[in-house]
């Protein structure tokens, strides 16, 4: 997701002494949404693990995520691949600047060594997976997993609905069909994905830098999903009213700081993915269990 520095990606853990939180176990009776873990560990420090790899998403885990998060592209082979970007340069070792994922195969692509989120040298030996190596390391903890299209298949140099029914086929193999939620950007992608996988439940991803940029419920409905993932600029406590009215679940992005999680909590979302989630855990006083409807 693209977010502007001030608030959606701070150079800093809201956990003003630095070191890690306590997480606690779960409660039965949670006060606070639960907690979508941004990339696995998506904060932009060295001392976590890369983003999008499943040694990022167990940490997270550890430290009390109620859900996962990974960032889907697909390579030139048309292999689903966990990435943000849609070059290379900032979160692998890939020589030269703004190499696009579509020109790289798999297995040029898990080749590579992965970088610290803020792209400088990661000084273990952790190589950039695709989707479906990255669900094969984290089937274990039995947690829902968000996996957001980045790229859209249908654009020029897409490979359509191959992609689509590949990403699929990926889940289902991987036995996650029932603790997934994939999400996209476009309408188009999100109908197509749940054309090919019915039984697989949708968000409709959207940017909104202000409550006036927000979908309204019959815009969102309309893609026949039942979750809007926003960003979290863009949410009032009274257009959540409008959207859960319309029977939409609502997940915002990415605050970072107590101050915004407590205010979405007024507001009422149902979840919210953040890069601190050992601060989040221990801000919300144990981890939240999280329940795909």
């Amino acid at each position: 997701m693209s977010v502007p520095p001030s608030s959606h990606s701070p150079s800093a853990s809201p956990n003003a002494s630095g070191a890690p939180s306590a997480t606690g176990g779960a409660r039965p009776h949670c006060t606070a949404p639960p907690v979508i873990a941004h990339r696995g560990d998506g904060a932009p420090v060295a001392t976590l693990f890369p983003e999008n790899t499943s040694a990022a998403e167990l940490d997270a885990v550890r430290h009390g995520a109620s859900m996962m998060n990974v960032d889907v592209r697909w390579t030139a082979d048309n292999v689903p691949v966990a990435l943000h970007d849609a070059t290379l340069d900032r979160t692998t070792t890939a020589a030269g600047h703004g190499v696009a994922v579509l020109s790289v195969t798999a297995a040029q692509f898990t080749a590579l060594w992965a970088k610290n989120n803020d792209g400088t040298p990661y000084p273990g030996h952790i190589h950039p997976q695709t989707l479906a190596q990255l669900l094969s390391a984290v089937r274990g903890t039995g947690l829902p997993l968000v996996i957001q299209m980045e790229a859209d298949p249908f654009a020029p140099g897409g490979a359509g609905q191959s992609s689509i029914s590949g990403l699929a086929a990926v889940i289902e193999d991987a036995g996650y069909a029932g603790r997934t939620v994939v999400g996209g950007w476009n309408a188009a992608d999100v109908r197509a994905f749940a054309g090919a996988a019915p039984g697989v439940r949708t968000a409709l991803i959207r940017e909104a830098l202000s409550p006036s940029a927000a979908p309204s419920a019959s815009t969102v409905t309309a893609t026949g999903v039942h979750i809007l993932y926003i960003d979290y600029l863009g949410v009032t406590a009274a257009l959540v009213a409008s959207w859960r009215q319309a029977g939409l679940v609502v997940w915002v992005w990415t605050p970072a700081y107590p101050p915004q999680w407590s205010a979405l909590r007024t507001a009422g979302v149902d979840a919210i993915a953040t890069n601190w989630v050992p601060s989040y855990v221990q801000w919300a006083g144990g981890s939240c269990p999280a329940t795909l409807t």
